[in-house]
Parts: structure tokens; C-alpha cells; sequence
């Protein structure tokens, strides 16, 4: 039987599933499903020494892509506290308490940072996504951008010294949180330098949504009359995500990584793992299906464990990593795609392919009529709705096994 347990920056998971900071971890209730249905871990709602304005949530979604999240319910210091010590009275689950320093006020991070250790949580997780730094640049004699101030997780010198306060102010893990906006190997790296314990990435990109074309471009939120820069959630972000736990991990190879970011399968927590996780983080997922899906997910990923022959997350930890090189290193394959005549209906999907003049209808079916111009890029194995062509290796006559989506 695999074993799905995880050491997380010396905490004990049973498993690898932790639910990520948002509305799904600002009351106890939540919390205590989040448990009930098997999650190990919950990394309470953002809190604030004094919260800095006023906002709750409102969201657009578009089926099978995003998720736009533009702001959402903020906890008190002492509302954290209080959920803090209730959620470790009341459930056996590692919490994580997720925390924004005043933007100006170097002090004020440790100052939080303890008071909610005090509370009872398990480990700190700092989010740099702060704007308001200026003031702490200034006192700290580190270059910042004077226009807005500047993002603190865009600022390597600043993480690593504001990690440096939080980490010598409790005595528990310390988990810098990352935003996409910035240059996150090399911010992770200060941050391990100034004493973090774990890395979480990544938080939600900015984006905008559509708008009401045919009411002068007004936002398309059910519950709000104007709108700020979104953060984009789901699974538009997943391969984002992917490719900022993958430089994260190459660059610090030894320390914990929370990575999320889109993930809503079992097969998303797998890839996840195999390019350096230490545990996945799930929001959207829970959002939109409710925690009832993990005892679903831990079946199926013990189900794969098990046909694969892995004992633990470790045996498959970062191996994607070792296929990851520069653009002139890419070696290609001499590719061209089969089709199967009994099962082409001859929708013509693939002979509609923009770039690609390679396959046409001849009596009712597709087939390759100008294989030395085929680049073997796939494009008409994938958008082939009924798995009537194959991609076939022509130096050797095999055909290339690929995954589904």
C-alpha cells in the first residue's frame, strides 16, 4: 500500500493535500470539512495587524478555464487568532496561518508573525504580494520603485530581509509565499537566504475578465459595479504554476515547496510532485466541486502509486525536471500521424489546422497526402475528437504512446 504521507518543513502530513489560503479556510466550519473529507492541511484566510480596507468576494467563472478572483473576505488579526486557536482545539490538521505585514513597517511582519504563533498555528506563510513597501525599502536602504511602491515579492534584498524578521521572531516554519509577478527562483532563493523554511507558489497572476460588450463595457461580476485587476485562478494558470515550481526546485533543490495553481485532478497533483513539489495546494477545485472530491483524488493517486510501483511521493518527486533543457538542447523526433479509417468519420478537423497542409479528406476520410511537409507536431493527434490518429515514429516504426488529456 503507498504511503502518501509527507514531511513538510518537519511538520507530519498523513497526506499531501493542503487547501489553500482563500474562503475556504476563513471559518471553522469550513475548516472542519476540509477535515472531515480528508485534507491534512489548511492554510487559514490572509490576515492583517489591521486590515486595509474594506472587501469581500466577487468572482467571475468560465467553465473549463478560469477563475477570476479579484479580492475576498480579510481576517483581523484577532479574528485570525481566535479561528486559529479553534481550528487546533477542534481538528487534528496543520494549519497554516497566511499573513500580510503593514507595508511600511518591517516590525509589524514579526510582530503578526508571533501573535499568530501564539494562537497556536503550525507555521507561518508570509504573502509578498504587498504594494505599500516604500517606506520599508527607505528604512532598510534597499532600492524599491518610488511610483506605487513596489510588490514585496518582486524584490529579492526586501523578501529576504522581511523573512529575516518573521524567521527570528517564532520559533516555528516560516513559508514565503511567491507571487508570478516576479523573478520567483531568485526570491525564493533570498528568502531560503533570510530563513525560510518552505516556499509556496505561486499566488494568483493579475489579469482583467471580459466585460458586458453591449452595456459600454461595464464588468460582468454579478456582485459589483466596478472592478480592480483580477487575480486569475484555475486552470488557464496551471502551466504557470508548473513552470515556477520547476525553476524554483532547480534552483533550491533541497528546500519544501507548496506548489498550486489551477490544479483540479489527481493526474495535476502527480505532474505537480514530478517537477518538484513537496505537497500540491488545491483552491479552485474546492471552490467549485467542495471537498467531498478528495477522498476521490487520494483513491485515484494511491490507484496510480500502486500500478507504478512507487511507495512513496519521494520516488517520483522532480523526475520531470531531469527533461527539462535549454531551447537549443531540444532533440526532436521524426514524427508523422497515422489515421485510423475505421475510426475517422471525416469530420475534417484536422484538415482545417491553420499551419498545416499535411492531411486532407480523400473519399470521405483524413488521410496524409504531403508527409515531407509534416513537422510531427501533434497538433491533429490532439484535436482529433474521436482518437483517430496516432503520431508514428518513422525511423522506427512504433507509434508514440501519449497521454489524453
Amino acid at each position: 500500500m503507498p504511503d502518501l504521507s509527507v514531511d513538510f518543513a518537519g511538520l507530519k502530513l498523513k497526506n499531501p493535500f493542503v487547501v489553500a489560503s482563500s474562503e475556504l479556510t476563513n471559518t471553522l466550519e469550513k475548516i472542519k470539512r476540509a477535515e472531515k473529507f480528508g485534507a491534512s492541511a489548511v492554510s487559514t484566510k490572509l490576515c492583517f495587524l489591521k486590515v486595509p480596507f474594506f472587501a469581500k468576494p466577487y468572482h467571475i467563472v468560465e467553465k473549463r478555464a478560469g477563475f477570476f478572483s479579484p479580492s475576498g473576505d480579510r481576517l483581523s488579526v484577532e479574528d485570525a487568532q481566535k479561528l486559529i486557536d479553534e481550528a487546533k482545539r477542534k481538528t487534528s490538521l496543520i494549519i497554516i496561518a497566511n499573513m500580510m505585514g503593514p507595508g511600511g513597517e518591517l516590525n509589524g511582519w514579526a510582530n503578526l508573525a508571533k501573535k499568530l504563533e501564539d494562537a497556536g498555528a503550525d507555521m507561518i506563510e508570509m504573502n509578498m504580494s504587498c504594494p505599500n513597501i516604500g517606506l520599508m525599502a527607505k528604512q532598510l536602504g534597499i532600492h524599491a520603485s518610488p511610483e506605487l511602491g513596489a510588490a514585496l515579492g518582486q524584490n529579492p534584498d526586501l523578501s529576504r530581509e522581511v523573512t529575516r524578521a518573521v524567521a527570528r521572531a517564532v520559533n516555528i516554519p516560516v513559508m514565503a509565499k511567491m507571487t508570478p509577478e516576479a523573478n520567483t527562483p531568485i526570491v525564493a532563493q533570498e528568502c531560503s537566504r533570510g530563513g525560510a523554511a518552505a516556499i509556496s507558489a505561486i499566488n494568483c497572476p493579475q489579469s482583467l475578465p471580459g466585460v458586458d460588450i453591449y452595456n459600454e463595457g461595464r464588468p460582468i461580476y454579478p456582485n459589483a459595479k466596478n472592478q480592480s485587476f483580477a487575480g486569475l485562478c484555475g486552470p488557464w494558470i496551471r502551466p504557470l504554476a508548473y513552470r515556477h515550481i520547476a525553476q524554483i526546485r532547480m534552483r533550491l533543490p533541497d528546500i519544501p515547496i507548496a506548489g498550486g495553481g489551477g490544479l483540479t485532478t489527481w493526474r495535476h497533483a502527480v505532474e505537480m510532485i514530478m517537477y518538484g513539489a513537496t505537497v500540491p495546494t488545491f483552491c479552485t477545485l474546492f471552490y467549485l466541486k467542495g471537498f467531498e472530491v478528495i477522498p476521490e483524488i487520494e483513491k485515484k493517486l494511491t490507484r496510480y502509486m500502486d500500478e507504478m510501483g512507487y511507495l512513496t511521493l519521494n520516488d517520483f518527486r522532480g523526475i520531470a525536471l531531469r527533461y527539462i533543457v535549454s531551447p537549443e538542447k531540444v532533440e526532436y523526433l521524426n514524427m508523422i500521424p497515422e489515421v485510423n479509417l475505421e475510426k475517422c468519420n471525416g469530420c475534417g478537423i484536422c484538415t482545417r489546422i491553420g499551419h498545416c497542409l499535411v492531411i486532407n479528406l480523400v473519399d470521405g476520410k483524413a488521410q496524409v497526402v504531403r508527409e515531407k511537409e509534416c513537422y510531427g507536431c501533434g497538433v491533429c493527434y490532439w484535436m482529433c475528437p474521436r482518437d483517430a490518429i496516432s503520431m508514428l515514429n518513422k525511423e522506427t516504426g512504433e507509434k508514440v504512446k501519449l497521454p489524453g488529456w
